[in-house]
């Protein structure tokens, strides 16, 4: 297991990254219930650096796999900020908070605005209603990324052929 989330190098088969992917999912679900928790708020945070680490690795054995650079992962990240901005419009309009509207009171210094957006961020629904969201922007990414990267069945430079759930 620690194979399929900590290193980049070697190959990693369909099967196996979106395995990876649905772990990454539910951690970071996990991570984004924490943050009602207050003082674990901030363990979580460190925790999404280590869960983009692993995609970020994943990503490269998936592209690795289908015998294109590790470098393709830049175009992963790219996917993955396009999902969660339009997944981010979604959650905005559901809850009536936007990152916009935070970013204009803060710069206004209306704190009354801030103390309003403050409230409805940290409700349990906007919580609940961002952590599932990001879960499945998440899995949304992997199995985007899985389709763009078709397995080379045969041994390439990266590592010999995937079988299975390898």
């Amino acid at each position: 297991m620690a194979n399929l989330l900590f290193s980049p190098s070697g190959r990693i088969g369909p099967a196996a990254y979106m395995k990876g992917i649905f772990i990454l999912a539910i951690a970071g679900l996990i991570i984004s219930f924490s943050a009602m928790l207050g003082p674990v708020a901030m363990a979580g945070a460190l925790l999404s650096f280590v869960i983009f680490y692993c995609f970020i690795a994943m990503g490269i054995k998936r592209s690795h796999d289908a015998g294109k650079s590790g470098w393709m992962v830049l175009l992963h990240i790219l996917i993955y900020i396009v999902i969660s901005v339009i997944f981010g419009v979604i959650v905005s309009t559901l809850t009536g908070v936007s990152a916009s509207g935070a970013f204009s009171a803060a710069m206004s210094q209306d704190l009354e605005a801030l103390e309003e957006i403050e409230k409805a961020t940290s409700s349990l629904s906007y919580v609940l209603i961002s952590g599932v969201v990001g879960a499945i922007a998440t899995v949304i990414v992997g199995y985007v990324i899985n389709m763009m990267n078709k397995s080379d069945m045969h041994d390439n430079q990266f590592g010999p052929a995937t079988t299975g759930d390898s």
